[in-house]
């Protein structure tokens, strides 16, 4: 993995807590994502940032606070956002946010069993309707797989 400062977490978690979050929802977390929240809970890197093509189809930067596990974490828990249904899209893990509120999130939609997935923004104020009227964010591709994600990190 790329050499990543890290100014915080939230300490480390163990491995089972990982496991069962993956039991609940029925997907592979990436090996690497892993093995850093084991290690660094709710991580802030001081490289934080990255670039991106956006829905524009022009460059784009953005930054990412990873979302941490547990019940005493508070507003940026994990779990939290992956009952929430305003999100509009099932096989999506929420893993980080941005400055602009965004999620930063691993998309299974294509392939749920995969254990390395896209990483993915979706767009907290941008909606689009699906082929029923639903409304849902827009997404748009980051990384094609979290150790590509990590090695766009810059500060």
């Amino acid at each position: 993995m790329k050499n990543l400062t890290v100014m915080y977490d939230s300490g480390s978690i163990n491995k089972s807590f990982l496991v069962e979050f993956i039991n609940t929802y029925g997907l592979t977390l990436p090996e690497k994502y892993m093995e850093l929240m084991e290690k660094h809970n709710g991580v802030q890197f001081l490289e934080n940032c990255f670039n991106y093509i956006d829905s524009n189809g022009n460059v784009g930067e953005s930054s990412i606070g990873f979302c941490a596990y547990g019940d005493e974490i508070g507003a940026d828990n994990i779990v939290k956002f992956q009952d929430y249904d305003g999100l509009g899209y099932d096989n999506v893990i929420v893993f980080g946010l941005n400055g602009r509120g965004d999620y930063l999130s691993f998309d299974y939609r294509q392939n749920p069993e995969s254990d390395n997935p896209l990483v993915i923004i979706m767009y907290h104020d941008d909606f689009i309707e699906d082929e029923y009227g639903n409304k849902k964010m827009r997404v748009v591709k980051v990384a094609d797989s979290f150790d590509y994600f990590l090695k766009l990190l810059h500060d």
